[in-house]
């Protein structure tokens, strides 16, 4: 019986944050290839491609996204899998035609994964980004994709003092439904 009444009122705080004006107008998914070029003093490779699936939130009174999900591929040798989340405010705006706009902003991002479940890093960059998006049927439906640039500080949980920078470009796109 106790677990009833939890799920029931996580279920209403949830409810009512994600129907108030206060915190999203959108909520969507989004998909995202992300290839990461890993630069030593001897040369530069492609040593990460991996890909996403993301639940997005658009938030209606600051103008920010945010979103958390999973993200799969290979860094360095390894195919591994994660949890990946992100945070982006939209400091550029502008309508290109009728409902076509132009965006642009920064944010921060962070990713915890792992191939054998024993050993795990940490991924922690910042993102800049820009992008199109287009809404349809008066504003209910948002169509976007964008492209970012990642500078990543890449570290091992158990090495803390071994990490490595790498220079991560997600392409993503997605929709969204607004409230």
């Amino acid at each position: 019986m106790k677990h009833i009444i939890k799920t029931t009122f996580a279920a209403t705080i949830l409810l009512l944050i994600f129907t108030s004006k206060i915190f999203a107008t959108g909520a969507g998914v989004q998909i995202g290839a992300v290839p990461g070029i890993y630069i030593n003093q001897a040369s530069a490779d492609l040593e990460k491609f991996s890909g996403t699936i993301v639940g997005t939130m658009k938030l209606s009174r600051v103008p920010m996204v945010v979103g958390a999900g999973f993200e799969g591929g290979k860094y360095f040798s390894d195919f591994d899998i994660g949890l990946s989340a992100f945070a982006d405010y939209w400091f550029f705006d502008y309508q290109l035609i009728n409902t076509w706009n132009l965006f642009s902003g920064f944010g921060a991002s962070g990713k915890l994964f792992t191939s054998n479940f024993k050993d795990w890093n940490l991924a922690a960059g910042a993102r800049f980004f820009a992008g199109v998006n287009c809404t349809f049927w008066d504003g209910y439906m948002e169509v976007y994709a964008q492209q970012n640039i990642v500078p990543t500080y890449i570290a091992n949980l158990k090495t803390i003092n071994s990490g490595s920078f790498m220079l991560c470009l997600p392409f993503e796109t997605g929709v969204r439904l607004h409230f």
